[in-house]
C-alpha cells in the first residue's frame, strides 16, 4: 500500500480510458505551457526558412501566417471540445467514427506521430554531428533514451519541459537573429527567393506549414483535455497557434533572409550552427537547446502515440511509452530525417479531413450518436472522398493547397451526408 501511494505521488494517473475528472484538471498556465512550447522547436525554424528561401520574405511570412491561422481554427476548435469533455482523442473519435471504427483513425494518427518522434530523435543526432562533430549514433541513442524517460513521467513532465524550453528558444533564437543580421544582410524585407521564383507555390507552402502539426494538432485532445473548460482549452491552443509557432517560423525566415545560410532550401532556418560558431558559451547553450528543444517535440509526439495506443489496446500509457519509444529510436537510427518531406506530403493529404469531420460532427452539427454503433459510415465515406479530392488536387493542380482542399471538401461532404441521413 505504501509503495502504491508513493507511485501515485510521483506518477499521476494519465486517464487513458476515461475523461479527466474536474478535480484533476490542470491550471491554464500548465496546459498552455504544454502547447506553446511544442511549436518552439528547431523544425519550425527549418520549415519557416525553407518556405522563405523558395518564396521570398514577404510571401514566405504570408504563407506562414496563413498556415498558422488555419491551425488556430482547426486545433482551437478541437481543443474547445476537449476542454469541455475532458476526453482524449481516442475517446472523442469513438463518437464520430464508431466503437470499432475509431481504431483505424486513432491507430493511424498514433502511429504516424511515432514517425515524428523518430524523425526528431534522428534530427538530434544529426544536428550534434553536423554542428559539433559528435558521434551520430551515440547522440541519437542518448537523445532517444532521455526523451522516452521524460515521456514516461507523463503530462506533468511535458509542462515542466515547456516552462524551460520556451524561454530558452526565444532567447537563443533572437540571439541567432542578431548574429545573422550582424554577419549578413539587414534588408530582410526585400529578400527574394534563393533558388528562383515559381519553385514553390503559395498553396504548397501553406500545406507545409499546416502539415508540421496536423497530426498532433488533430490529437490535441490528449493535451487540452486537462484544461478546466472549453474556453481554457481553446486559449491554450491559441498560445501555440498562431502565436508561438508563427514566432518560431519567422525566426527561421529572418535568418534565411539575411543570406548567412548556404543552402536554405535544404536546411532552412536551422540556427544551431550560427550559435556554435559564436564562441564556447553559445556552443554549450546550443547543445542544451538541441536536447531540451527537440525533447519537447519528441515527448509530445510520443505521449500522443502512447495515449492513443494504450486506449486501443486497453493498456497503460507508460507501458506503451517504452514499447513505442524503443521502436522510434530504432527507426531513427535508419536515417528517417531524409524522409522529412515525404512525411509532410502524407500528413497534408489524409489527416486534415479527420479533424474537419470531428469538428463538423461534434461542434457544428452536434449530432446525437448511438454510442453502441460499431461503425459510422458517414464519417468514413466523407474521409475517403475528401482524401481522394485532396489526391486529385495534389496530382493535377499541385500549386493549390492540399490541406485546404481536404478541410473544405470533408466538411461539405459530411454536412450534405448528414442532411440526407436526417431527411431519411
Amino acid at each position: 500500500m505504501l509503495n502504491q501511494e508513493k507511485e501515485n505521488v510521483l506518477l499521476d494517473s494519465e486517464f487513458e480510458h476515461t475523461a479527466v475528472p474536474l478535480e484533476h484538471r490542470k491550471s491554464f498556465a500548465s496546459v498552455s505551457a504544454v502547447w506553446y512550447s511544442f511549436p518552439l522547436v528547431l523544425t519550425s525554424a527549418v520549415i519557416g526558412g525553407v518556405v522563405t528561401a523558395m518564396l521570398g520574405f514577404k510571401m514566405g511570412v504570408a504563407a506562414i501566417l496563413t498556415g498558422n491561422l488555419l491551425l488556430c481554427l482547426i486545433i482551437g476548435s478541437l481543443s474547445y471540445l476537449a476542454g469541455a469533455t475532458g476526453e482524449n482523442f481516442a475517446i472523442s473519435a469513438k463518437r464520430t467514427f464508431g466503437q470499432r471504427g475509431y481504431v483505424i483513425v486513432s491507430g493511424l494518427l498514433a502511429t504516424v506521430v511515432i514517425g515524428w518522434f523518430a524523425l526528431m530523435v534522428g534530427l538530434t543526432g544529426d544536428i550534434m554531428f553536423r554542428s559539433f562533430g559528435q558521434n551520430l549514433l551515440i547522440m541519437t541513442l542518448l537523445g532517444g533514451v532521455l526523451y522516452v524517460a521524460a515521456t514516461f513521467i507523463g503530462i506533468k513532465a511535458l509542462a515542466i519541459l515547456g516552462y524551460i524550453a520556451a524561454p530558452l528558444y526565444v532567447i537563443l533564437g533572437l540571439t541567432a537573429v542578431y548574429f545573422a543580421m550582424e554577419n549578413g544582410s539587414s534588408d530582410i524585407i526585400n529578400y527574394q527567393p534563393a533558388i528562383g521564383a515559381g519553385v514553390l507555390s503559395f498553396g504548397v507552402a501553406v500545406t507545409m506549414i499546416f502539415s508540421t502539426f496536423t497530426d498532433s494538432g488533430t490529437m490535441t485532445a490528449d493535451f487540452t483535455r486537462w484544461a478546466k473548460n472549453g474556453k481554457q482549452g481553446f486559449l491554450a491552443a491559441f498560445t501555440a497557434f498562431p502565436i508561438s509557432k508563427f514566432f518560431a517560423e519567422v525566426i527561421g525566415a529572418i535568418i534565411v533572409a539575411t543570406g548567412v545560410i548556404l543552402h536554405p532550401e535544404v536546411t532552412g532556418g536551422d540556427f544551431i550552427t550560427i550559435l556554435a560558431d559564436a564562441g564556447p558559451l553559445f556552443s554549450v547553450l546550443a547543445i542544451i537547446l538541441v536536447f531540451v528543444n527537440l525533447g519537447v517535440g519528441c515527448t509530445h509526439c510520443l505521449y500522443n502515440g502512447a495515449v492513443g495506443w494504450s486506449h486501443i489496446t486497453n493498456g497503460k500509457m507508460r507501458t506503451l511509452t517504452i514499447i513505442l519509444g524503443v521502436i522510434g529510436i530504432i527507426v531513427a537510427l535508419t536515417g528517417v530525417w531524409n524522409a522529412f518531406q515525404t512525411w509532410l506530403n502524407l500528413l497534408g493529404l489524409i489527416v486534415p479531413p479527420i479533424a474537419a469531420i470531428i469538428i463538423m460532427d461534434q461542434l457544428i452539427l452536434k449530432r446525437k450518436h448511438d454510442e453502441s454503433k460499431k461503425w459510422q459510415p458517414l464519417a468514413f465515406t466523407s474521409w475517403i472522398l475528401a482524401s481522394c479530392i485532396a489526391l486529385v488536387v495534389n496530382a493535377y493542380t499541385p500549386y493549390l493547397s492540399v490541406v485546404v482542399a481536404g478541410l473544405v471538401s470533408s466538411s461539405i461532404i459530411y454536412f450534405i451526408g448528414h442532411q440526407i441521413c436526417k431527411n431519411k
